[in-house]
Formats: C-alpha cells, sequence, structure tokens
C-alpha cells in the first residue's frame, strides 16, 4: 500500500495498528480492510480541496439554513429537521442533494 501525507493532510494507515485519536484533527485515511470500524476525530472529513464531509446534530433546512462549507460539501444531521436528508452546500446555504 502506498501512502502520502502532508502538513494539513496527515493521512493514518490502518491495518496493520495505526490508530486516530478521537477529536485530534482532520485527516485523510485509507485501508484496505473496509469490515474494520475507524473512528475519526472530529464531525468533520475534509478533503484536500477544501470540500468536506459534516455530521452535524443541529437542524439543517434546505435553501434557509446558512453555511460556510465550501461549495459542493455534504451535510448530514441527526436533528429532527432535516434528518434523513442529504444536503450540499451551494457555498452559502444548504440545500437537497438531487439524484440524477
Amino acid at each position: 500500500m502506498t501512502t502520502t501525507s502532508n502538513a494539513a493532510y496527515p493521512l493514518e494507515t490502518f491495518g496493520s495498528g495505526g490508530t486516530i485519536a478521537n477529536g485530534s484533527g482532520n485527516y485523510l485515511f485509507t485501508d484496505g480492510n473496509t469490515a474494520a470500524s475507524k473512528l475519526v476525530g472530529g464531525t468533520t472529513i475534509l478533503f484536500p480541496n477544501g470540500a468536506g464531509i459534516y455530521f452535524v446534530d443541529t437542524a439543517i433546512t434546505a435553501n434557509s439554513t446558512t453555511t460556510s462549507a465550501v461549495k459542493g460539501s455534504i451535510g448530514l444531521t441527526t436533528n429532527a429537521t432535516g434528518v434523513g436528508k442529504i444536503f450540499y452546500s451551494d457555498g452559502t446555504k444548504w440545500q437537497y442533494a438531487a439524484v440524477s
């Protein structure tokens, strides 16, 4: 397995005893073992292009709830307002993701 890393997004390798400390920062990670659970610190997974996947417990209402998430980011909530929906950031507000 080839791994790379940079200062902004350290890469963690799993499957050989590697771990990520809960809440210790933003990570990119890879492993060949999709059956094993991984604990990722924080509520956001950020990618090198700035986009992210945001897991929140606050309400999200499409075209109303504002966000500073990079355009194209994905948002999910456990709050009753928005739970079960997938949202994307248009750069200023969360919008319903459409399946096409």
